[in-house]
Protein backbone atom coordinates (compact mmCIF):
# COMPACT_ATOMS: atom_id res chain seq x y z
CA UNK A 1 0.00 0.00 0.00
CA UNK A 2 1.22 3.75 -0.93
CA UNK A 3 1.37 6.25 1.64
CA UNK A 4 0.53 10.03 0.40
CA UNK A 5 0.59 11.80 3.69
CA UNK A 6 2.18 14.61 1.87
CA UNK A 7 -0.24 14.55 -0.43
CA UNK A 8 -3.29 14.40 1.35
CA UNK A 9 -1.81 17.26 3.98
CA UNK A 10 -1.52 19.31 0.21
CA UNK A 11 -4.83 18.41 -1.60
CA UNK A 12 -6.98 21.01 -2.88
CA UNK A 13 -10.19 19.82 -4.01
CA UNK A 14 -11.86 22.02 -6.71
CA UNK A 15 -14.54 22.17 -4.34
CA UNK A 16 -12.63 23.50 -1.68
CA UNK A 17 -10.82 25.87 -4.01
CA UNK A 18 -12.33 28.43 -1.53
CA UNK A 19 -9.35 30.83 -1.68
CA UNK A 20 -7.10 27.78 -3.09
CA UNK A 21 -3.26 28.79 -1.63
CA UNK A 22 -5.11 30.09 1.18
CA UNK A 23 -6.98 27.09 2.41
CA UNK A 24 -2.97 25.26 2.78
CA UNK A 25 -2.09 27.76 5.38
CA UNK A 26 -5.10 26.82 7.79
CA UNK A 27 -3.42 23.26 7.79
CA UNK A 28 -0.52 24.53 9.03
CA UNK A 29 -1.97 26.39 11.78
CA UNK A 30 -3.06 23.63 14.47
CA UNK A 31 0.00 22.95 15.69
CA UNK A 32 0.62 26.04 18.40
CA UNK A 33 -0.36 25.81 21.94
CA UNK A 34 -0.84 29.75 21.97
CA UNK A 35 -3.79 29.42 19.57
CA UNK A 36 -5.01 32.81 18.98
CA UNK A 37 -8.50 33.99 19.75
CA UNK A 38 -11.67 33.40 17.29
CA UNK A 39 -11.77 37.46 17.34
CA UNK A 40 -7.90 37.99 16.68
CA UNK A 41 -8.26 34.74 13.84
CA UNK A 42 -11.22 36.45 12.14
CA UNK A 43 -9.10 39.98 12.68
CA UNK A 44 -6.05 38.06 10.45
CA UNK A 45 -8.19 37.02 7.80
CA UNK A 46 -9.69 40.24 7.82
CA UNK A 47 -6.38 42.02 6.86
CA UNK A 48 -5.85 39.73 4.51
CA UNK A 49 -8.46 40.70 2.43
CA UNK A 50 -8.10 43.88 2.71
CA UNK A 51 -4.67 43.63 1.69
CA UNK A 52 -5.78 41.31 -1.28
CA UNK A 53 -8.28 44.20 -2.55
CA UNK A 54 -5.59 46.68 -2.06
CA UNK A 55 -3.14 44.51 -4.41
CA UNK A 56 -5.83 44.29 -6.86
CA UNK A 57 -8.20 41.62 -6.56
CA UNK A 58 -10.83 44.03 -5.77
CA UNK A 59 -13.71 41.47 -5.69
CA UNK A 60 -11.79 38.95 -2.83
CA UNK A 61 -14.35 38.38 0.03
CA UNK A 62 -14.26 39.30 3.40
CA UNK A 63 -13.47 35.99 5.35
CA UNK A 64 -16.39 34.15 7.20
CA UNK A 65 -17.76 33.89 10.25
CA UNK A 66 -15.05 31.34 11.60
CA UNK A 67 -12.19 32.72 9.37
CA UNK A 68 -11.06 31.39 6.64
CA UNK A 69 -11.83 32.49 2.73
CA UNK A 70 -14.32 30.99 0.88
CA UNK A 71 -14.09 32.18 -2.66
CA UNK A 72 -16.48 29.80 -4.04
CA UNK A 73 -19.31 32.45 -6.67
CA UNK A 74 -16.92 35.32 -6.34
CA UNK A 75 -15.34 34.85 -9.93
CA UNK A 76 -11.81 35.19 -8.26
CA UNK A 77 -9.15 32.98 -9.59
CA UNK A 78 -6.58 32.09 -7.32
CA UNK A 79 -4.41 30.89 -10.27
CA UNK A 80 -4.22 33.74 -11.93
CA UNK A 81 -0.97 36.29 -12.05
CA UNK A 82 -2.68 39.29 -10.34
CA UNK A 83 -4.21 37.31 -7.71
CA UNK A 84 -0.85 35.22 -6.82
CA UNK A 85 1.41 38.80 -7.44
CA UNK A 86 -1.46 39.89 -4.37
CA UNK A 87 -1.11 36.86 -2.59
CA UNK A 88 2.93 37.39 -2.44
CA UNK A 89 2.66 40.32 -1.33
CA UNK A 90 -0.16 39.51 1.51
CA UNK A 91 0.65 36.05 2.51
CA UNK A 92 2.38 37.56 5.82
CA UNK A 93 -0.75 38.17 6.97
CA UNK A 94 -2.10 34.72 6.95
CA UNK A 95 -2.34 32.49 10.09
CA UNK A 96 1.16 30.34 10.04
CA UNK A 97 2.32 32.85 7.19
CA UNK A 98 0.99 30.76 4.46
CA UNK A 99 1.47 28.09 1.92
CA UNK A 100 5.07 27.39 1.62
CA UNK A 101 6.52 28.44 -1.31
CA UNK A 102 9.02 26.26 -1.27
CA UNK A 103 9.74 23.88 -4.59
CA UNK A 104 8.93 20.52 -3.51
CA UNK A 105 11.42 17.88 -2.67
CA UNK A 106 12.11 14.83 -4.88
CA UNK A 107 10.27 12.62 -2.16
CA UNK A 108 7.59 14.44 -3.07
CA UNK A 109 7.78 14.32 -6.63
CA UNK A 110 8.10 10.69 -6.42
CA UNK A 111 4.69 10.59 -4.44
CA UNK A 112 2.65 12.32 -6.55
CA UNK A 113 4.17 10.20 -9.90
CA UNK A 114 3.41 6.68 -7.76
CA UNK A 115 0.29 8.51 -7.32
CA UNK A 116 -0.85 8.68 -10.73
CA UNK A 117 0.52 5.52 -11.80
CA UNK A 118 -1.40 3.55 -8.54
CA UNK A 119 -4.38 5.27 -10.33
CA UNK A 120 -4.58 4.33 -13.32
CA UNK A 121 -3.41 0.49 -12.54
CA UNK A 122 -6.61 0.55 -10.84
CA UNK A 123 -8.73 1.40 -13.35
CA UNK A 124 -8.80 5.16 -13.95
CA UNK A 125 -7.68 5.62 -17.18
CA UNK A 126 -6.63 9.01 -18.39
CA UNK A 127 -5.06 9.92 -14.66
CA UNK A 128 -2.72 12.48 -15.32
CA UNK A 129 1.01 12.75 -14.62
CA UNK A 130 2.05 15.34 -12.10
CA UNK A 131 3.39 18.71 -13.79
CA UNK A 132 5.53 21.36 -12.76
CA UNK A 133 3.50 24.17 -13.45
CA UNK A 134 -0.06 25.56 -11.81
CA UNK A 135 -3.62 25.35 -14.09
CA UNK A 136 -4.15 28.84 -15.37
CA UNK A 137 -7.99 28.68 -13.76
CA UNK A 138 -9.02 26.03 -11.82
CA UNK A 139 -12.14 25.40 -14.78
CA UNK A 140 -11.85 22.07 -16.48
CA UNK A 141 -10.37 20.37 -13.11
CA UNK A 142 -12.45 17.79 -10.79
CA UNK A 143 -8.96 17.85 -8.28
CA UNK A 144 -6.13 20.05 -8.21
CA UNK A 145 -3.87 19.20 -5.68
CA UNK A 146 -0.50 21.01 -5.32
CA UNK A 147 2.91 20.53 -3.11
CA UNK A 148 5.47 23.90 -2.57
CA UNK A 149 5.71 26.00 -5.87
CA UNK A 150 6.19 23.55 -8.40
CA UNK A 151 4.40 20.06 -7.92
CA UNK A 152 0.48 19.83 -9.04
CA UNK A 153 -1.42 17.42 -9.98
CA UNK A 154 -4.10 18.61 -12.17
CA UNK A 155 -7.27 15.78 -12.15
CA UNK A 156 -9.20 16.77 -15.37
CA UNK A 157 -13.21 16.92 -14.71
CA UNK A 158 -13.77 14.24 -17.23
CA UNK A 159 -12.44 12.03 -14.39
CA UNK A 160 -14.90 11.98 -11.61
CA UNK A 161 -14.04 11.63 -8.17
CA UNK A 162 -17.08 10.52 -7.14
CA UNK A 163 -17.62 7.45 -9.73
CA UNK A 164 -17.32 3.95 -8.10
CA UNK A 165 -14.19 3.04 -10.13
CA UNK A 166 -12.35 6.42 -8.89
CA UNK A 167 -13.40 5.11 -5.61
CA UNK A 168 -12.20 1.75 -5.44
CA UNK A 169 -8.23 3.04 -6.73
CA UNK A 170 -8.82 5.95 -4.53
CA UNK A 171 -8.95 2.90 -1.92
CA UNK A 172 -6.91 0.94 -3.11
CA UNK A 173 -3.84 3.44 -3.73
CA UNK A 174 -4.49 5.19 -0.30
CA UNK A 175 -5.67 8.54 -2.24
CA UNK A 176 -7.96 10.33 -0.10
Amino acid sequence: MLVFNQIRRHRLRLAAVSAAACAVAVAGCGSSSNKPSASSHSSTWLEFSECMRSHGVTNFPDPGAQGGINLDGTNVNPFAPGFRAAQSSCHKLLPGGGPSTRPATEQQKQQFVAASECMRSHGVTGFPDPTTKPPTSPRGYSIIEGIGSNLFLLVPSTINPSSPAFQHASKACNFH
